[in-house]
């Protein structure tokens, strides 16, 4: 690979040329002339260039040379290559033929397939957390008026046991107790809600 193909296409990239940095970055990514060139490029941009979670890549570069190398690896149920694809999971929710690779699983699908491979990695865990808490908040806020599950209607009684059923996976998660008081919340509200359901349905409601 020739390095110095990327760094002109960063440069370019703050200036603002975008032509020129499409340009050197396409030359960048037909200079790899394996796949291990691409595996040992991609462990070190991952891991030193501070990717954040949910941080977008370039498209080019994340379909020919990222996606591949997590894409192998998660084959192999390699731990490392599943967690990056969860903490890459916006670069291909709206590429149908990349998302369709790993059977359209959700970022928080791909860190439950990798607590199953690695329950004991802190980082795993961090991730999952975060996501289970994001969904979490989702869930109650729009309480009192009601529980949310999924994009649109309130949560059904069944929904809500699967929604308490999360709420004591993450306390798992959660080993300093850090969390404890919002999970206590998120309990409470829907418990409170699956008896206000359980009255509307006994009272014929539908």
């Amino acid at each position: 690979m020739e390095l110095e193909y990327y760094k002109q296409y960063l440069h370019c990239k703050t200036l603002g040329f975008r032509s020129q940095a499409r340009q050197h970055l396409q030359q960048f990514i037909t200079s790899f002339a394996s796949f291990t060139e691409k595996e040992l490029w991609t462990h070190e941009f991952l891991e030193n260039q501070e990717c954040e979670y949910g941080d977008r890549i370039r498209y080019e570069l994340y379909e020919q040379v990222v996606f591949p190398v997590l894409l192998s690896g998660y084959l192999k149920r390699d731990p490392w290559s599943v967690l990056w694809l969860a903490r890459t999971a916006q670069n291909f929710y709206k590429v149908k033929h990349l998302h369709k690779q790993i059977n359209f699983k959700t970022d928080y699908g791909l860190l439950k397939e990798c607590y199953l491979i690695a329950p004991s990695n802190n980082q795993v865990h961090k991730d999952l957390l975060n996501v289970q808490i994001r969904w979490l908040q989702y869930c109650i806020h729009e309480y009192p008026s009601g529980i949310l599950y999924g994009a649109v209607n309130g949560a059904t009684i069944d929904e809500c046991q699967e929604i308490l059923s999360e709420v004591e996976f993450a306390r798992k998660l959660d080993v300093e107790k850090n969390q404890d008081k919002f999970f206590n919340e998120v309990q409470s509200k829907v418990l409170e809600y699956i008896v206000r359901l359980r009255a509307y349905k006994y009272q014929g409601g539908r």
